[in-house]
């Protein structure tokens, strides 16, 4: 068994399940990686909540972000810390500012009915990564192509 920096053992994949699901649901920060047409990166910081199943943020419908969006639809979000990182991969799709979306929509920062020429963007999980330190590296994807990975499926 790898230890970590911390001395502490690898955490079983169902905790750290666990502990993506906690941090979606109490966290409300993270960056949010997209790129553009030719492969320009772009990262922002932005504010976030989970609806059991996709992550809503949202943004100026102008934005480089909005606009990467459009050309690739793909994302990567951040959250946590370099010592409890949580990576999310998937596709991000773009509402309209009048369209029906869940209520926890409401909680964001940039809300359409508070600020103008805002969009949600909704990022649905095809890839989720978890380590905490070096000795859970080797290990760190807990979601492949949108479904949570069992102890019994390895990784």
């Amino acid at each position: 068994m790898t230890r970590g920096l911390t001395g502490a053992p690898p955490r079983p994949l169902d905790q750290r399940r666990r502990d993506v699901l906690a941090a979606l649901a109490n966290d409300r920060n993270g960056w949010l990686s997209t790129a553009s047409a030719d492969g320009v990166p772009h990262l922002v910081p932005l504010a976030f909540v989970w609806d059991g199943e996709k992550i809503v943020m949202s943004t100026r419908e102008d934005s480089r972000t909005a606009r990467n969006l459009r050309a690739n639809g793909r994302g990567r979000l951040a959250v946590g810390s370099p010592t409890d990182v949580v990576l999310v991969d998937g596709d991000v799709t773009i509402s309209a500012p009048d369209a029906d979306v869940p209520a926890v929509a409401a909680e964001l920062p940039l809300h359409p009915s508070r600020v103008p020429g805002c969009v949600y963007l909704f990022l649905t999980p095809k890839r989720v990564q978890a380590w905490r330190d070096r000795g859970e590296m080797r290990e760190k994807v807990v979601m492949a192509a949108g479904h949570w990975l069992d102890q019994a499926a390895g990784l």
